[in-house]
């Protein structure tokens, strides 16, 4: 039995609309304000974390089988479907009819999947093994308090 796993899915399309700016009429009057040009920008979290919303999901996690890798249990995880796997990603991927999370390893036509950085427990993916690249992990949300 794996000591981690996926709990929820979620999809990354979201309302994107802008919201009515209740106050769109108002005009300006008298001398603008000199520290207008240091208002700070809204961050906007949906922007910089999804780049492609219908290929976006989010996957909560428990376990403490990936701490190596810096994902923790009960973070949320970022996942784009449509970005092209490498070595070194952390990838979402279907193993052996499960659903799982682990980093891709790819040394020459090789591949590998492990749970952390120490190598030794990596798993060869051949022919024979049921294995299928679901999605690359672009971000973990982490809470800490």
């Amino acid at each position: 039995m794996e000591d981690f796993r996926i709990t929820d899915v979620y999809s990354g399309n979201i309302d994107r609309e802008p919201k009515q700016d209740k106050n769109r009429f108002r005009k300006e009057t008298g001398f603008p304000s000199p520290a207008r040009d240091h208002f700070e920008k809204p961050l906007s979290l949906d922007d910089y974390i999804i780049k492609r919303p219908a290929a976006t999901f989010f996957m909560r996690v428990k376990g403490d089988g990936l701490n190596d890798i810096g994902i923790f249990s009960d973070d949320i995880l970022v996942i784009d479907r449509s970005i092209n796997p490498v070595s070194n990603h952390v990838i979402v991927a279907i193993l052996e009819g499960g659903m799982t999370v682990r980093k891709l390893i790819k040394k020459g036509n090789t591949i590998y999947v492990v749970k952390g950085d120490d190598l030794t427990g990596k798993q060869k993916i051949t022919n024979e093994t049921d294995f299928e690249i679901w999605g690359v992990v672009t971000h973990a949300i982490h809470k800490y308090i």
